[in-house]
């Protein structure tokens, strides 16, 4: 379900108390001596905490691989989604309306990570818009060369 719904950050919280009760709690419910943070105890084994998932962070992973499958792969919800929300543009082109699905919402408001953190393949080319995907830097062409751009797009049309 964290895929899906935004879970408000005061339910965060106290999934967190809950999930730190366990560790600093004692049989009777009075409290424990902390001896080591939660952040440290929700990294990983490799960096001494125990492992322990941050459900923020783990939601946000989760919209990003719904993100890579939307991109990726073929079904009827890919379909769906690139049809009502896409059309013509590709993923990085694509802002929010009012109105959008709530998990269209969540799913846009990831996609910058996704886009700066991720890698991607040509292909065919399909998905590809040369003049206004980021290819340099974190501007795209068309913001780096205005100019140029001007006299392509007037020769386009």
């Amino acid at each position: 379900m964290l895929s899906f719904f935004e879970v408000p950050k005061g339910v965060l919280e106290k999934l967190d108390y809950y999930r730190s009760g366990f560790f600093w709690q004692s049989d009777d419910h009075r409290k424990k001596y902390r001896l080591v943070k939660w952040s440290i105890l929700c990294q990983p084994k490799e960096l001494g905490g125990l492992g322990i998932k941050n459900l923020d962070l783990q939601s946000a992973c989760l919209l990003n691989k719904w993100l890579y499958k939307l991109i990726n792969q073929e079904g009827i919800w890919q379909n769906l989604f690139r049809n009502k929300y896409l059309k013509n543009q590709t993923i990085v082109q694509v802002q929010k309306k009012a109105g959008d699905f709530h998990f269209w919402v969540r799913l846009v408001k990831v996609k910058d990570t996704f886009i700066n953190f991720g890698t991607f393949r040509l292909n065919d080319g399909k998905q590809i818009r040369f003049w206004e995907d980021k290819w340099i830097g974190n501007h795209t062409l068309s913001q780096q060369y205005p100019a140029l751009y001007n006299i392509v797009k007037s020769m386009r049309q």
